[in-house]
């Protein structure tokens, strides 16, 4: 594979990623996978996109594999943090996000400086199994949201997704998803627009800049039409 094909794959699998088509993104870097199977940016990225679509053991197996190849860093213990708290090992997941607010980009000043809110609210989170065991249940209600909203039960999906967010208020992927239902079932931006605000706070996510973007877009032109 040459090195322009190669950097196409990279760029349009992060784009698939970022508009939310994980397939599509999975399928850009499996290609590039054939070329360079232990690069950081095949083991990392395939490692993210395989745990966005629910895939925790094969995600886990490419993030170790970085981990064992390149080291620790902030961004291996963040992303190894995160599949942890999803599957639902509690002190792994602690222990990895204590890890990364330890590393230089997660000091004030650093790359990662914005993700400490949310990595403290999680270590929190973790440490009492009370609060834990509520997060177990925003993932339940999480996946039954995507079921509703797979059946065209919009409203209900959104208010399912609220409720995940309202028992763990770091799962900013609920209130994305709620967003995204106003956004584009309903072609309601206005309420589309707070949430994609909210969980962008929370994240600092690419994907989510690009809906909050999209929403004020929206706004903007149906004022223009008036």
């Amino acid at each position: 594979m040459n090195k322009l094909y190669a950097t196409l794959c990279e760029r349009f699998g992060l784009n698939a990623y970022i508009a939310g088509d994980y397939a599509k993104a999975e399928k850009w870097f499996r290609k590039l996978e054939l070329s360079e199977p232990t690069s950081i940016r095949v083991l990392r990225n395939l490692g993210v996109i395989l745990l966005a679509q629910g895939k925790p053991d094969e995600a886990e197996r490419y993030l170790i594999k970085e981990e064992k190849l390149y080291g620790a860093s902030f961004y291996r213990h963040s992303a190894l943090a995160d599949l942890a708290y999803a599957i639902g090992k509690r002190k792994e997941a602690a222990r990895r996000y204590k890890l990364a607010l330890k590393e230089p980009e997660c000091a004030e000043g650093g790359k990662a400086f914005h993700m400490r809110g949310l990595m403290e609210a999680r270590v929190g989170l973790c440490e009492d199994e009370k609060k834990f065991a509520a997060t177990r249940k925003a993932m339940e209600r999480f996946r039954e949201a995507e079921a509703l909203r797979e059946s065209g039960s919009y409203r209900e999906a959104i208010e399912a997704f609220k409720e995940s967010f309202a028992l763990d208020e770091t799962n900013w992927p609920a209130l994305n998803n709620a967003a995204s239902i106003y956004m584009n079932a309903l072609k309601q931006p206005q309420d589309a627009e707070p949430l994609f605000a909210r969980a962008f706070e929370l994240s600092r996510s690419i994907q989510v800049a690009r809906n909050l973007d999209l929403s004020r877009q929206a706004i903007s032109r149906g004022q223009k039409k008036k």
